[in-house]
């Protein structure tokens, strides 16, 4: 019993080591898809840059169009990580590390323009939707099916980003649709021409539940700035969460920077969230990353501060496996020592059968028989006295030849003129 135990046990810790072992050593690249260069995504994918490069990690910021093309990216295996926009479709095989921020859908127009905040009132309404592959082209594709505006109501260019905000200062658009953190340069303009206003849709509340992942979030009055307030008066923003998303091939040890990494950029205050709101792993369309789920839940690993990342990485691996491994192995355990009690009485107890086919046939067998059935069970006999059994389980062998004997006297008393 003790022998079977031991082999499992022994069996499990050697595949648990091949599994760390294999990959034990971290990668020192990744890739990470980011957006257009100069805009909200890039700036944060130089940040983590910046902070992974303190381990040695050489991070290569993939320029995109928006968060489709990192879905598209991350699937194909062109990037490794990436950040997605609240609301992209993405590959249910791709995983969530962490829900980063809240990200406002701003809607900017020229205050010449005269455009209703009523979107069902729009009208011909020059408008830029952002670059295709981008996530507000995306959102804004979302938004007009789910509002079901009339193909008229915008006449759509195909900008974003910086170049979205200078054809609207120089009157190119009359309205100009972002989906970006509130901290994205190109948005800093908008906030202060005084030509341009942020327009705050009516029907917000039903807007958004018609829009997947998005929710109404206010924007305080001098969130912006206090001198002059901006905006002046408490506005409500539609907004949705942005994800740290990666390849569920992503080593280990770059899980764990990544997430630390996104505790350090995301969990302090701004205008739209309290500080330590985020990162966090509630509200994420795609499947969370275990590991990422544990560091984000039980927050750093105190063994960071005595061993390499990359140990400790492996160390909460490991553990994040054994949990479930031991909770299906705990049945198996308890059955070990009645699998091998069954094992060593079975040796004995299999020649019952042929036992019991002997008595049954000895009871009307001719006398000429009963020899021959003597010399079976005399065969079985030594058969049994042969096998060697652990102390504890002799019993069942004695008891087997006991009744050997028994029958072998019946079958003698038969032969000498009684009866079996």
């Amino acid at each position: 019993m003790r022998i079977g135990v031991f082999a499992i046990s022994a069996a499990l810790a050697i595949a648990a080591i091949v599994l760390i072992m294999r990959d034990l050593v971290p990668p020192k690249t990744l890739t990470f898809a980011a957006g257009g260069e100069g805009g909200g995504y890039w700036q944060l994918a130089q940040r983590y840059r910046s902070i992974l490069a303190r381990d040695g990690i050489a991070v290569d910021v993939l320029e995109t169009a928006g968060s489709v093309e990192n879905a598209q990216r991350l699937f194909e295996g062109g990037a490794e990580v990436a950040l997605l926009q609240g609301g992209i479709s993405a590959d249910p095989s791709l995983q969530a590390l962490a829900a980063l921020f809240l990200e406002p859908m701003f809607f900017f127009v020229r205050r010449d323009a005269s455009v209703s905040s009523n979107p069902g009132r729009w009208s011909n309404v020059t408008t830029a939707i952002g670059a295709p592959g981008s996530g507000t082209r995306a959102a804004f594709e979302s938004l007009a099916g789910a509002l079901g505006l009339d193909p008229s109501a915008v006449n759509p260019s195909p900008l974003g980003g910086k170049a979205a905000a200078d054809a609207l200062l120089a009157g190119e658009v009359e309205m100009a649709v972002f989906v970006a953190p509130i901290s994205a340069p190109y948005l800093k303009p908008l906030f202060s021409a005084p030509e341009i206003q942020m327009l705050s849709l009516d029907h917000l509340v039903a807007i958004s539940r018609k829009l997947a992942q998005s929710a109404v979030t206010p924007l305080p009055s001098g969130a912006l700035s206090f001198d002059p307030p901006l905006p002046p008066e408490t506005l409500p923003l539609l907004t949705m969460v942005a994800t740290l998303a990666a390849s569920p091939k992503l080593h280990p040890s770059l899980v764990d920077r990544l997430v630390e990494a996104a505790r350090e950029i995301h969990s302090s205050t701004d205008p739209l969230q309290a500080a330590g709101q985020f990162p966090r792993i509630k509200g994420l369309a795609l499947p969370v990353n275990a590991q990422a789920r544990d560091l984000i839940n039980s927050g750093p690993n105190p063994l960071h501060s005595y061993l390499p990342y990359w140990v400790v990485a492996q160390i909460s691996r490991f553990a994040i496996l054994i949990v479930p491994i031991l909770i299906l192995l705990f049945p198996l355990l308890r059955a070990i020592p009645g699998l091998y009690s069954w094992q060593i009485r079975h040796r004995v107890v299999r020649h019952y059968a042929a036992i019991r086919e002997i008595e049954q046939e000895a009871a009307g067998a001719p006398p000429e028989r009963l020899a021959a059935l003597d010399d079976a069970l005399s065969k079985i006999d030594q058969e049994i006295a042969s096998i060697r059994l652990p102390v504890h389980y002799r019993d069942v062998a004695f008891t087997a030849r006991v009744h050997i004997e028994l029958l072998r006297k019946k079958i003698a008393a038969r032969v000498e003129g009684g009866s079996v």
